[in-house]
Protein backbone atom coordinates (compact mmCIF):
# COMPACT_ATOMS: atom_id res chain seq x y z
CA UNK A 1 0.00 0.00 0.00
CA UNK A 2 1.19 3.55 -0.80
CA UNK A 3 1.43 5.76 1.79
CA UNK A 4 -0.10 9.01 1.76
CA UNK A 5 -0.37 11.85 3.27
CA UNK A 6 -3.64 12.48 5.57
CA UNK A 7 -5.66 15.72 4.35
CA UNK A 8 -8.87 17.06 4.77
CA UNK A 9 -9.41 16.46 1.09
CA UNK A 10 -8.56 13.07 1.10
CA UNK A 11 -11.28 12.20 4.22
CA UNK A 12 -13.61 14.03 2.31
CA UNK A 13 -12.97 12.11 -1.02
CA UNK A 14 -13.35 9.32 1.12
CA UNK A 15 -16.90 10.32 2.85
CA UNK A 16 -18.03 10.95 -0.89
CA UNK A 17 -17.11 7.57 -2.46
CA UNK A 18 -19.41 6.19 0.56
CA UNK A 19 -22.38 8.34 0.31
CA UNK A 20 -25.68 5.93 -0.09
CA UNK A 21 -22.94 2.93 1.05
CA UNK A 22 -23.38 1.43 4.22
CA UNK A 23 -20.80 1.78 6.96
CA UNK A 24 -18.36 -0.77 6.21
CA UNK A 25 -17.84 1.02 2.86
CA UNK A 26 -16.62 4.14 4.75
CA UNK A 27 -13.90 2.06 6.02
CA UNK A 28 -12.75 -0.02 3.39
CA UNK A 29 -12.47 3.52 1.90
CA UNK A 30 -10.00 5.07 4.74
CA UNK A 31 -8.42 2.05 5.18
CA UNK A 32 -7.29 2.06 1.09
CA UNK A 33 -6.10 5.85 1.98
CA UNK A 34 -3.96 4.19 5.17
CA UNK A 35 -6.36 4.86 7.95
CA UNK A 36 -6.07 2.85 10.77
CA UNK A 37 -8.16 4.50 13.26
CA UNK A 38 -10.09 7.73 14.24
CA UNK A 39 -11.35 8.71 17.02
CA UNK A 40 -14.70 11.18 16.85
CA UNK A 41 -16.02 13.82 19.94
CA UNK A 42 -19.85 12.76 20.32
CA UNK A 43 -20.53 16.64 21.63
CA UNK A 44 -19.40 18.31 18.31
CA UNK A 45 -18.20 15.67 15.73
CA UNK A 46 -14.93 16.67 16.08
CA UNK A 47 -12.56 13.77 14.23
CA UNK A 48 -8.76 12.51 14.67
CA UNK A 49 -7.79 10.52 12.40
CA UNK A 50 -4.45 8.38 12.79
CA UNK A 51 -2.45 6.58 9.78
CA UNK A 52 -0.90 3.19 9.58
CA UNK A 53 2.17 5.48 10.21
CA UNK A 54 0.88 7.53 13.35
CA UNK A 55 0.48 10.63 11.57
CA UNK A 56 -2.59 12.48 12.96
CA UNK A 57 -4.93 14.82 11.48
CA UNK A 58 -8.09 16.54 13.31
CA UNK A 59 -11.17 17.58 12.05
CA UNK A 60 -12.99 20.69 13.50
CA UNK A 61 -16.41 19.85 14.65
CA UNK A 62 -18.88 20.81 11.66
CA UNK A 63 -21.94 20.10 14.02
CA UNK A 64 -24.11 21.95 16.75
CA UNK A 65 -22.12 21.07 19.67
CA UNK A 66 -24.68 20.13 22.78
CA UNK A 67 -23.83 18.29 26.00
CA UNK A 68 -23.67 13.76 26.66
CA UNK A 69 -25.26 12.87 29.67
CA UNK A 70 -23.17 11.66 32.23
CA UNK A 71 -25.33 8.49 32.83
CA UNK A 72 -24.01 5.50 30.90
CA UNK A 73 -27.31 3.43 29.56
CA UNK A 74 -25.54 0.54 27.48
CA UNK A 75 -30.04 -0.63 26.24
CA UNK A 76 -29.86 2.95 24.98
CA UNK A 77 -26.87 2.94 22.82
CA UNK A 78 -27.33 -0.36 21.41
CA UNK A 79 -30.91 1.07 20.46
CA UNK A 80 -29.26 3.87 18.87
CA UNK A 81 -26.41 2.35 16.96
CA UNK A 82 -29.47 -0.58 15.83
CA UNK A 83 -31.53 2.89 14.50
CA UNK A 84 -28.63 4.11 12.45
CA UNK A 85 -27.64 0.95 10.88
CA UNK A 86 -31.26 -0.06 9.85
CA UNK A 87 -31.62 4.01 8.50
CA UNK A 88 -33.80 5.06 10.76
CA UNK A 89 -31.61 7.98 12.14
CA UNK A 90 -29.43 9.89 10.24
CA UNK A 91 -25.95 10.71 11.58
CA UNK A 92 -26.20 13.60 13.54
CA UNK A 93 -29.48 12.18 15.35
CA UNK A 94 -27.12 9.20 15.68
CA UNK A 95 -25.23 11.29 17.75
CA UNK A 96 -27.39 12.91 19.84
CA UNK A 97 -28.94 9.52 20.64
CA UNK A 98 -25.89 8.00 21.46
CA UNK A 99 -24.71 11.51 23.37
CA UNK A 100 -28.30 11.13 25.73
CA UNK A 101 -27.19 7.86 26.20
CA UNK A 102 -23.78 9.18 27.83
CA UNK A 103 -21.06 8.49 24.98
CA UNK A 104 -19.39 11.05 24.60
CA UNK A 105 -16.31 9.51 22.15
CA UNK A 106 -16.26 6.63 20.03
CA UNK A 107 -12.88 4.84 18.53
CA UNK A 108 -13.43 3.25 15.25
CA UNK A 109 -10.43 0.58 14.91
CA UNK A 110 -9.68 -0.28 11.56
CA UNK A 111 -7.29 -2.85 11.61
CA UNK A 112 -9.22 -4.51 14.62
CA UNK A 113 -12.40 -3.50 12.85
CA UNK A 114 -14.22 -2.85 15.89
CA UNK A 115 -15.83 0.70 16.90
CA UNK A 116 -15.51 1.29 21.33
CA UNK A 117 -18.49 3.79 22.33
CA UNK A 118 -16.92 5.31 25.42
CA UNK A 119 -18.90 6.79 28.65
CA UNK A 120 -18.21 9.62 30.94
CA UNK A 121 -15.20 7.62 31.97
CA UNK A 122 -13.35 4.34 31.19
CA UNK A 123 -14.94 2.34 33.03
CA UNK A 124 -18.14 2.36 30.45
CA UNK A 125 -17.72 1.06 27.04
CA UNK A 126 -19.66 -0.95 24.58
CA UNK A 127 -17.71 -2.32 21.56
CA UNK A 128 -19.06 -3.50 17.81
CA UNK A 129 -17.44 -5.47 15.50
CA UNK A 130 -17.21 -3.69 11.90
CA UNK A 131 -18.50 -6.03 9.56
CA UNK A 132 -15.97 -7.02 6.46
CA UNK A 133 -17.33 -5.79 2.69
Amino acid sequence: MELIELTDELIKSAEQRSIGQPYPYFVKNLKAIGVDNYEVKVKNHERTYTSVTGEKLIISGDLPEFECAETFELESVKTAIRRTQEGITDYPSFLREIGAAGIHTYVADLSGMKIIYQGPNSEYEYEEIIPEV
